[in-house]
């Protein structure tokens, strides 16, 4: 009888805390998550899937990097670099067309151990897309962020092209 009333115990205190843990995959509603829907509903309106952008990638520790890919059907089929030899790979390169970018944002807001760090986010107000996305050591609290984890990600430009490539 204890043995059974102990089972019973542990799944109710078990249940309310599985179901916190497991819900919904955003709970953040902070206004950051709210723009940045709305922009990303923007983009998905306008239905561009075919374009070339240039794009500046500055980490801490490095000297930026000029970025320029061809993306079609949001799929990258090129890119070239400034830096003489190609550093990056092409899985990274992936991680920096639109689509990717706001994939990134909403893991980064939602991100429960963002901690020293704080995201900024500018956005296209004609297109809706991510112009610049920066994370940098946070300027709350007493901790100081490791400076080399910080980097900024900048759309230079962005030009619309045909399907047909």
């Amino acid at each position: 009888m204890i043995r059974k009333s102990f089972i019973i115990l542990i799944i109710l205190l078990y249940f309310p805390a599985a179901l916190f843990a497991f819900g919904s995959k955003e709970k953040n509603n902070s206004a950051e998550i709210k723009e940045l829907s709305k922009y990303e509903k923007q983009w998905k309106k306008s239905k561009i899937k075919n374009y070339t952008q240039e794009i500046v990638y500055s980490r801490a520790a490095f000297p930026p990097e000029q970025l320029t890919m061809t993306v079609k059907n949001n799929i990258v089929q090129n890119w070239t670099t400034s830096f003489e030899k190609k550093t990056s790979s092409n899985d990274s390169i992936e991680s920096f067309t639109i689509e990717n970018m706001f994939k990134k944002a909403r893991e980064s807001l939602n991100a429960k151990d963002n901690f020293p760090f704080e995201f900024k986010i500018s956005y296209n107000q004609e297109l809706g897309y991510i112009t610049s996305f920066s994370c940098i050591p946070s300027s709350k609290g007493d901790i100081i962020a490791p400076f080399n984890r910080s980097y900024r990600i900048d759309v230079i430009s962005l030009k619309t092209i045909k399907a047909d490539l």
